[in-house]
């Protein structure tokens, strides 16, 4: 990914993402701002964009790849 964001641009991105996340899990701001390292305005401006489609899509993604990861443990228990 540093091929297209420096290190900075990389660390803002994931901690938007991150933000999202835990906005949409229902974490309240002192919790992420406690957790992140970020102030509430920035959580408000992720906050503010959160129903648009890239950060939905990005959303769905993740979730799907956190569903799928629980799915794969719970099949290898069953199979062990």
């Amino acid at each position: 990914m540093t091929d297209f964001f420096d290190e900075d641009e990389l660390e803002k991105y994931i901690k938007r993402i991150s933000i999202a996340y835990w906005l949409k899990k229902s974490r309240s701001y002192e919790n992420i701002r406690r957790n992140l390292k970020v102030s509430s305005a920035t959580i408000a401006s992720v906050q503010t964009v959160s129903e648009k489609p890239g950060i939905k899509l990005a959303l769905k993604k993740i979730e799907a790849e956190e569903w799928a990861s629980q799915w794969a443990k719970r099949i290898q228990k069953v199979l062990k």
